[in-house]
């Protein structure tokens, strides 16, 4: 098993990263990065609203590195819920074969005839006004809310993996 290094540039030298951090609604290329940039990371995604998902990086002596992560991000949940007065409620997770936004069928009528479990909220925060739209049904200059059709007749399917 290789090594792997955070890919902050702010280090002088390579450091281990300890957790792998994916953006759900891609607004972020995924990075591995070490104990001090996952605890920023994190606070900074709460903050901003944006889902994340983190997962230990894999070592040699992975149980240290999942120990390490699921502190920080125990850590993070406990500030969260000081500064906020709530507790991170719940994680959306895409469906694991979920196509990149780049890959979606090219017309809205294609992309309605997607698998239920494609249509899933997606949290525009930096629109006005902040709206939930449907990860697959838009186009350029048009969004669906969520749920969107397909969502609202296939609702049992949208969350079944």
């Amino acid at each position: 098993m290789t090594e792997i290094y955070c890919q902050n540039e702010d280090h002088p030298r390579p450091t281990r990263a300890v957790a792998r951090l994916s953006w759900l609604n891609h607004c972020f290329v995924p990075a591995d990065v070490c104990v001090g940039h996952l605890n920023w990371a994190i606070r900074d995604s709460l903050a901003a609203g944006h889902v994340i998902l983190v997962e230990p990086a894999e070592h040699k002596e992975g149980g240290y590195v999942r120990y390490v992560v699921t502190r920080q991000v125990k850590e993070i949940a406990r500030l969260h819920r000081r500064a906020y007065s709530e507790p991170v409620k719940a994680i959306l997770l895409e469906a694991p074969d979920h196509p990149h936004y780049e890959d979606l069928p090219d017309t809205l009528e294609e992309r309605r005839k997607l698998p239920a479990r494609f249509h899933t909220p997606h949290w525009l925060g930096d629109c006005t006004p902040p709206a939930w739209v449907c990860a697959v049904c838009w186009e350029d200059g048009v969004t669906c809310g969520w749920p969107c059709e397909v969502a609202a007749e296939q609702g049992g399917e949208v969350f079944a993996r």
